[in-house]
Order: C-alpha cells, then sequence, then structure tokens
C-alpha cells in the first residue's frame, strides 16, 4: 500500500486451514495460490507511524494450496506492502516467481516512527523463487526503488518500474527463468512527483502481445510505452508517448485481455495527509491510446474508497476491485470517520475496452485488503486482508467469494472461507 499519510511464524499457528469447497461454493480451479506477506508493521503504522513488530516474523512467500486450504512451502523472501500491489509476478510456466523489493532493511528495535517512509530505507532488489522446490535461486540489484514488476508473456523478459526520474523503467531479461543484468531505461519525460517518494513510475505493465506497454508516472499520469525488440525478443530501447496528466491519485494498471485499454485503478487520494483520511469513492479508469501513443480517458466505472488494487478474470470481461475504504485509519480521532469498521469489493464488467460496475459494493471484515486474483474458472476470487480489525498484531486472509448470476444481474457474494497467514498478506498470484 502506498499511502500519504504517516517472521516466519510456526506453520499450526499461522493458520487455520480452510475447509473444501464444492463447485459453486468457492471452489477454487487452480493448482496454487500465491501469497506475500510483509513482516514489518501493522496496517496503521502509516497514519500513526506505530510498527507493532511482532516477536519472529519475517517476510515470506507463501506458497498454498487453495482448495485443500494448506501451505505447500514457505520462502523466506524480502518484500513490502509499502507501495501498490504489483511486486510479484509468475512465469507462465509456473515455476518461477519474481518479487520486488522498493523498501526494506527495517531495525530491529524500530517501534514508532514519525513517518515510515523516513523510517525504512529504500531497496533494490528483485528476487527469483523456485516454485517446484519452493526455494530462492536468485537475489539481484534492479534499480532504484523498484515499485512493480511484470512478466512478458513469453517469459522472457521483466519490466520493472522505477522509482526514479533518471531510469524510470528497466528491462530484465531472462534466460531459464533466471534474471540477467538489468537495463535502465531513462523515458525523458516530465517529472509528475509531487512527492521525492513517488517518483519516476510507480507502476508498469506490458501489453499482452508483449509489443508495448504502459506506465504510471508519479501517481498522476499515463503514457504507453513502445518497445524495440532483440533477436532474443527482449526490448533494447523503450520509449514513451506523450504522457496525459490526470486529476486523479493512480495505482495499479492491467491490461485488457485484447490490449485495446488500459485499466487503472484510481484510489481517489492526493499528496497531503489528509487526503487519504478525507477522500470520496475511487474508481477503475479504462484508457486507450492512439497510433502515437496518445492516451484518452475511454470509460470509469465508480466503486468505492480507496481501490487500491483489482483482479481481472483469466476470459477478460469481469473484474473486482478490492476497496480498503478508510481501514487504514487508527482509533482516536479518526474514529469520527466512516469506513474504518469493513472494507468491502466491487464487480465490474469488461467488454470491447468499456468498464461499468455492476451491482452493488459487497462488504467484508477486514483491515487493508491488498490483492485480488480469479481462480481459472473466472467464478471464484481469492482477495488478501492484510490483517483483523482491533488488534494492530492480529493475523492476515485470504478471504474467497463466489460469482453468482447471470449477465447484468452477475455478483460477487462471501464463500465463508479463508486461509489464515500471518499479519501482512499484501500480493498474491494464481497459478494453475
Amino acid at each position: 500500500m502506498r499511502m500519504p499519510i504517516r517472521f516466519l511464524a510456526g506453520l499450526s499457528s499461522a493458520m487455520a486451514a480452510a475447509a473444501p469447497a464444492s463447485a459453486g461454493d468457492g471452489a477454487w480451479t487452480g493448482s496454487r495460490l500465491l501469497a506475500l506477506v510483509d513482516g514489518d508493521m501493522a496496517a496503521t503504522a502509516y497514519a500513526d507511524g506505530k510498527l507493532h513488530p511482532i516477536g519472529g516474523a519475517a517476510d515470506t512467500l507463501y506458497i498454498l494450496d487453495p482448495e485443500a486450504g494448506r501451505i505447500i512451502a514457505q520462502v523466506p523472501v524480502s518484500n513490502t506492502v509499502m507501495g501498490w500491489p504489483g511486486s510479484l509476478a509468475t512465469s507462465a510456466d509456473g515455476r518461477f516467481a519474481y518479487v520486488v523489493t522498493s523498501r526494506g532493511g527495517v531495525a530491529r528495535d524500530l517501534r514508532d516512527a514519525d513517518d515510515v517512509f523516513d523510517a525504512i530505507p529504500p531497496a533494490r532488489t528483485i528476487t527469483t523463487i523456485n516454485l517446484e522446490e519452493g526455494a530462492v535461486l536468485s537475489t539481484l540489484d534492479a534499480c532504484h526503488m523498484p515499485k512493480s514488476v511484470d512478466i512478458a508473456p513469453d517469459d522472457g523478459w521483466l519490466l520493472v518500474a522505477c522509482g526514479t526520474d533518471k531510469g524510470e523503467i528497466a528491462i530484465v531479461p531472462l534466460l531459464d527463468g533466471l534474471p540477467q543484468a538489468p537495463q535502465s531505461i531513462d523515458l525523458t519525460v516530465p517529472a509528475f512527483a509531487a512527492r521525492e517518494r513517488d517518483e519516476g513510475a510507480t507502476f508498469a505493465a506490458i501489453r499482452p502481445d508483449g509489443a508495448a506497454g504502459a506506465v504510471v508516472l508519479g501517481n498522476q499520469a499515463v503514457a504507453a510505452l513502445s518497445f524495440k525488440l532483440g533477436a532474443d525478443g527482449a526490448p533494447v530501447a523503450a520509449r514513451a508517448g506523450p504522457p496525459l496528466r490526470v486529476d486523479r491519485w493512480l495505482s495499479v494498471a492491467r491490461w485488457t485481455n485484447d490490449g485495446s485499454a488500459l485499466i487503472v485503478a484510481d484510489v481517489a487520494w492526493g499528496p497531503k495527509s489528509i487526503d487519504a483520511a478525507l477522500n470520496g469513492s475511487g474508481s477503475l479508469v479504462a484508457y486507450a491510446f492512439a497510433a502515437d501513443g496518445s492516451a484518452r480517458e475511454a470509460s470509469e466505472a465508480a466503486v468505492s474508497k480507496s481501490p487500491e488494487a483489482f483482479g481481472v478474470s483469466r476470459d477478460g470481461r469481469l473484474a473486482v476491485a478490492v476497496n480498503m475504504e478508510r481501514t487504514y485509519l487508527p482509533g482516536g480521532l479518526t474514529s469520527i470517520l466512516p469506513g474504518r469498521n469493513a472494507s468491502s469489493a466491487s464487480l465490474v464488467s469488461i467488454e470491447n475496452g468499456t468498464i461499468r460496475t455492476l451491482g452493488e459494493r459487497v462488504a467484508f471484515r477486514g483491515v487493508l485488503p491488498e490483492d485480488a486474483v480469479f481462480d481459472a474458472d473466472g467464478d471464484t476470487v481469492a482477495i488478501a486482508v492484510y490483517q483483523d480489525h482491533g488488534d494492530p498484531r492480529s493475523d492476515g486472509w485470504i478471504e474467497f467469494f463466489r460469482l453468482v448470476g447471470e449477465g447484468d444481474a452477475r455478483r460477487i457474494e462471501p464463500a465463508d472461507r479463508r486461509i489464515r497467514l500471518p499479519r501482512g498478506v499484501h500480493d498474491l498470484a494464481a497459478i494453475d
């Protein structure tokens, strides 16, 4: 989570197994589910600076069997919630996972901070995990504050968004699944960041055909990316189209399946601390790109407050936005603000690059829901919940939802099952 306001736990205590579900009741189609857990801080640390550390907690990648509700493996991997969901990518063959870390190295004795962004230093790494063995293969320097990572459809290279105006993206070739030396690319675009920590690219995504992409700059602009591909199919150069500055606070971006539009979440915040406390409803916004790379807003689907991320079904027809509401606010004076006691999810249809909201939002328990993924059949959704209400050291979990109905009557509802994990669940990936 990228806010403008201020472990490896034992297996028995870390997780309560979810009961297997029958078809239509939240049953999961697909072999594995990946979940990143940040072991460093409570969800409300953004607002009050209190990390509430947990003894023995550690940054971890969990490899899960979602149908049986069990942990297959847990791998110590540096990761952070201090950014938009997007720090985890997987190869199409399901063999490798790639994790970027924009901040890390939290001091062991750190309990309180005036500003967690000042207290937790920038990082630069990308880590590769062998998912078949549950082991780290390599860790290398990617760029300054890598914010997101995406993998080409042929598994040949990675696109990394970098937190600097002197090289907003990095191209990382892959050889037998292992990252090679990154190539830093300066897009020579204007600086859009209102704060130093939002410099450069805050998100980047490869178009489904692998021939182009898009980048979010400083949370406030969208630009197309055109690639010059080398003999191995990986880009050797990249150029940005004219950026479109918007009066929004943009987070996660994902292409439609046909590559006709880029869908971006707008959390409706701003650069000031108060903006995330007095925010209105956010939305998903679809941007279309002309032949010259210029962007325009094509359609918008209103959701609810603070929709940090969203998942898209495999057939590309539906999206589920996870709305944090204001659950990231602690008690005290902020208790008077609505939206602290529940999160929500919104269902959105996608058709020919046009998006629209279906039905009403569905409320559910949990603080700081960070990410959502569909199963292979598209009738079950998993949502990452960072922690519970009331106790800043409480467990996190993965909550399952089912899709019911047809056409415009399609809706999302809780499946009444979850996989419990340690506090800090923030990024998910599904593997068939």
